[in-house]
């Protein structure tokens, strides 16, 4: 018996506790972030479970083939016993003379074998449906880790961007901040122009407000990638620093839509497992045909009677029997129709979602296109405004130029390099997108997590195809 339901903070405290500690420790790279996610997030440790239930299943289904062997016994005592008397058919006379046939306590006992193989025929049907079905599981759980590994790429690309650009922005913040109380200083006192003081002061609070704006596309970043690693907490881990963003590279896509519609066709879990479907409707058609046949089947048995009035207490038969359902036969057209329909439904499905899987090519292609061009776009600005402050930096420094003007640059500069963080980890997440429309697994790096699963699931559960 299972163990009974734990308090679910206890639950969630032990699976914590059951995560990998050492590389919980050190920063984590986006393969430490997928790698974990693969073992410990508890959505696919469910589709992993399923993925085992279906095979049990599997194997089951293949007791269902072999015949029936059923043992009886029986023990009785009667009281008062059994007396019978007779009457004379020819004159009616009734005997007066009881008699019996019975012993007060008996005791029978019957083991007897037997096999029908029209039920032979669709358990071994059922058995090919019930592989299908274990198939089906495997590409569920593909699907799923798919899905899984693009949102913590995603979540991972905007975690490490949002906490590089936090550090970048600390330090010109106060200044910021400083600037906009001096502005006002100067505003009040009429040191400088007022309206010029009420210009910088706006420029300085609506780039500070973008940059929060930002800032807040990217915050929950973190908190989003320890739930898909399965880690209760965002603080119990840490990732890896970027240095600086001269990493921050993006290349144009070598394959062409019509060779990742291909890839997708070929590779796509939704289209695999509609096609596993027909093959389940199909053998249902077969079942509801099989179910039109008589029952016909041999029987052994041996039984055993302790009555004592019996010559042989103990004998054998064998024979054939035969069962027809007469009803089965008068429905027959309508499950076999409704079979059909079935079996067609999951075809017109099949058809639908390949339309569809193409028309998520389409749109991540051109998603990953259009953030590749605003990416670079955006990039050749943050190198024009980085040039645009250094020159106001060095006037300011020649005392040609205004400190409000440098910082105002500054600002600019700062805000055009958020918005490349921000899109570049949009890019990436665009790329993580494409891969997923095309069905393509992921290839684990040479170190893998031990998974939190138990022994004899892990054992037990059958590779993903495809």
């Amino acid at each position: 018996m299972p163990e009974d339901l734990a308090e679910i903070r206890q639950d969630i405290a032990r699976h914590a506790e059951a995560l990998p500690q050492d590389v919980l420790k050190r920063p984590l790279t986006v393969e430490d972030a997928m790698a974990l996610a693969v073992a410990h997030n508890l959505d696919a440790r469910v589709k992993v479970l399923e993925e085992v239930l279906a095979a049990g299943k599997a194997d089951l289904s293949l007791f269902s083939m072999l015949p029936e062997l059923a043992a009886k016994g029986r023990w009785s005592k009667r009281g008062p016993r059994k007396l019978t008397t007779s009457k004379d058919i020819g004159t009616g006379t009734i005997s007066n003379d009881y008699s019996t046939g019975e012993d007060v306590i008996g005791r029978t006992g019957d083991l007897t074998a037997s096999w029908n193989l029209m039920d032979f025929g669709i358990a071994m049907v059922r058995a090919d449906q019930e592989e299908d079905k274990m198939v089906l599981a495997a590409e569920k759980r593909r699907r799923a880790q798919h899905l899984l590994l693009q949102d913590v790429q995603a979540a991972y690309w905007k975690a490490v961007i949002n906490e590089f650009a936090n550090r970048k922005y600390a330090s010109l913040e106060a200044r910021l901040v400083q600037s906009v109380d001096d502005a006002e200083t100067a505003e009040r006192t009429k040191v400088g122009d007022p309206m010029q003081m009420l210009g910088h002061q706006r420029a300085i609070v609506d780039t500070m407000r973008q940059i929060a704006e930002l800032q807040r596309q990217t915050s929950t970043a973190k908190a989003d990638l320890a739930g898909h690693m399965g880690v209760p907490s965002a603080n119990s881990f840490e990732l890896a620093e970027l240095k600086d963003d001269s990493f921050l590279a993006a290349e144009d896509l070598e394959a062409t839509v019509e060779a990742m519609e291909a890839t997708a066709l070929a590779n796509r879990p939704e289209l695999k497992t509609e096609e596993v479907q027909f093959r389940i409707d199909r053998n249902d058609i077969r079942t509801e045909l099989l179910k039109t046949l008589p029952g016909i089947g041999p029987f052994m048995g041996g039984h055993y009677d302790s009555n004592s009035f019996i010559k042989y207490n103990a004998w054998a038969d064998a024979g054939t029997h035969v069962a027809w359902n007469l009803m089965d036969i008068l429905s027959a057209p309508k499950r076999i129709g409704n079979a059909q329909t079935v079996a067609e439904t999951t075809r017109a499905r099949r058809l639908a979602m390949g339309m569809a899987v193409l028309t998520q090519v389409h749109v991540a292609d051109i998603q990953y296109r259009h953030s590749l061009k605003e990416y670079r776009l955006t990039e050749q600005m943050a190198a024009i405004d980085r040039r645009i402050s250094g020159l106001a930096a060095k006037s300011k420094q020649a005392g040609s130029g205004s400190a409000m003007e440098a910082i105002k640059a500054e600002a600019s500069g700062m805000l055009s390099t958020l918005r490349r963080f921000i899109l570049y980890s949009d890019l990436q997440g665009a790329k993580a997108r494409l891969k997923a429309a095309q069905g393509i697994d992921h290839v684990p790096p040479s170190e893998t997590f031990t998974d939190s699963l138990p022994p004899e699931a892990t054992a037990d559960a059958a590779p993903p195809t495809g």
